[in-house]
């Protein structure tokens, strides 16, 4: 076993390293949380009002949605490496401008840069990962983005109410400093550097990936990705791709993940957070409460690789919608016996309890997940521009609900809105039930042939030889390992 965690060191080096980047994400996500009551303060340096403070809020959403239109074609010409290293440049700029911010002006345009470089990190690393990764890892390797966020989160939320404005930002801007120094040391993805036609360079970044398997190993695994790209030459437009067969069920099923992500009412859960607390008991501080939930975040997201790697994708996205589907019925349902004026001493705890649950089923699936399916179901030729366009359309709906959420829950009510989310979690139970493939143990190409109807799954004939076929490369990576561990115990 302990050959078998060397051999895949340098890979678990790379995955999570990139993954650093989430970690950068969650404190810009979190930011606002303990910094605008800051700002609100009438001593402020900078002094915002409310409709002020909502767009700060907001306008990293905004900056998610253009970032990844504007960046789609960088993954392709200078690299996934690169890429995500002049994103973190950028973002380290959008710090730069917030530490001086003296009108809100700068505000507004640190948080726009912010959420550009954001939306480039949520489509980037699920790709870079994606691809460096081996066929049995990749989604659970992908998956690990929660765990990263929570991370974040949990570092603004447990510093901010104890530091200056400045402080903060100083604190935030520690990770992606320690992500710029070693990710500089890390590969670039093989499939980016065969499909530029540096194949010895493919060859050796494979080898220190994949940490001492055999030569023909490695041959065949650089003869697998030359026929992904062989299968994927011509760069296709958007318009092409809701047009090809492949293309548009992975455009289906990627927004359809992304949709129901959103729409889980986790943008509504974070903006309730310590009012729900408040309902439980005036000992929970608003401080301890954020922090509280950064900490279920975390926890719950250690859980998530592990049981991909058992698991898959699909089925942990089905738990992880019924189980969003009840906390938020439940949640509704206090807020409804409250506004209705009865007695709801005897369940005060219910709240918390909802929200709490809600936290875990969702960091467990449709928080890291769609990102992992994302990286995994785009060819080539169609990942730069799609990757951009679901990400995109990932942070246009977090926009529309974290600017217009309160309103609508003023109109429908708190509890109308907790339901209509429930509603919608089942919803994308359904949808993840007939649409989404499982994926656990299909190479890239695999993937490709699935969508493109190239393996009949409605064949049990067809079905058996492909899930043979599977298996039994599954079956000679397991006697590589063993292998690997036999030659080093006679050493």
């Amino acid at each position: 076993m302990d050959s078998l965690v060397g051999r895949k060191r340098n890979l678990y080096i790379a995955a999570f390293t990139a993954n650093i980047a989430f970690s950068s994400c969650g404190c810009c996500l979190a930011w606002t949380s303990p910094t605008l009551p800051l700002l609100a303060n009438p001593e402020s340096f900078l002094l915002v009002n409310e409709e002020q403070g909502s767009w700060v809020g907001s306008l990293i959403a905004v900056g998610g949605v253009v970032g990844p239109l504007l960046a789609g074609r960088l993954l392709d010409r200078v690299g996934r490496k690169y890429s995500l290293i002049i994103d973190i440049i950028l973002l380290l700029i959008a710090w730069a401008i917030l530490i001086v911010a003296n009108a809100v002006w700068m505000l507004y345009l640190g948080r726009f840069l912010t959420g550009v470089a954001v939306g480039l990190i949520f489509m980037a690393i699920p790709l870079y990962i994606a691809e460096i990764a081996e066929d049995d890892l990749r989604g659970a390797l992908c998956s690990l983005n929660e765990l990263f966020l929570a991370a974040g989160f949990v570092t603004a939320y447990a510093a901010g109410p104890y530091l200056s404005y400045r402080n903060l930002i100083f604190v935030c801007i520690i990770m992606p400093s320690v992500f710029l120094v070693i990710f500089l040391w890390m590969p670039e993805s093989p499939h980016h550097l065969l499909a530029k036609g540096r194949r010895e360079e493919t060859i050796k970044t494979l080898r220190w990936l994949r940490g001492g398997v055999p030569e023909d190993y490695i041959e065949k695994e650089l003869i697998e990705i030359q026929e992904l790209l062989d299968n994927s030459k011509e760069q296709l437009s958007l318009f092409e791709i809701t047009h090809s067969r492949g293309g548009s069920k992975a455009l289906f099923i990627t927004c359809g993940l992304v949709f129901f992500q959103q729409f889980t009412g986790i943008n509504a859960i974070q903006f309730y957070t310590q009012q729900i607390f408040k309902k439980a008991t005036e000992v929970i501080s608003p401080t301890l409460s954020s922090i509280m939930l950064g900490a279920v975040q975390a926890i719950s997201s250690l859980f998530t690789p592990a049981v991909v790697s058992h698991l898959g994708l699909k089925i942990p996205l089905l738990i992880s919608a019924l189980g969003t589907s009840i906390s938020q019925a439940l949640l509704g349902l206090f807020y409804f016996l409250d506004s209705s004026g009865q007695d709801v001493s005897s369940i005060v705890w219910l709240p918390v309890a909802s929200l709490i649950s809600f936290t875990f089923f969702f960091c467990c699936g449709f928080g890291p997940l769609p990102w992992a399916v994302m990286g995994e179901m785009f060819p080539p030729n169609m990942k730069a521009i799609s990757s951009a366009a679901v990400t995109s359309f990932c942070f246009t709906l977090m926009f529309f609900i974290t600017k217009f959420f309160s309103n609508v829950s003023t109109f429908l009510g708190n509890h109308s809105a907790f339901w209509l989310f429930s509603v919608v979690c089942f919803i994308g139970f359904i949808f993840t039930y007939i649409f989404l493939p499982e994926t656990k143990g299909l190479s890239l190409q695999d993937i490709q042939d699935l969508l493109n109807g190239q393996i009949n799954q409605r064949s049990n004939a067809v079905q058996n030889s492909y899930e043979f076929s599977v298996q039994t490369r599954l079956t000679s990576k397991e006697e590589i390992d063993k292998e690997i561990e036999k030659t080093s115990m006679l050493l």
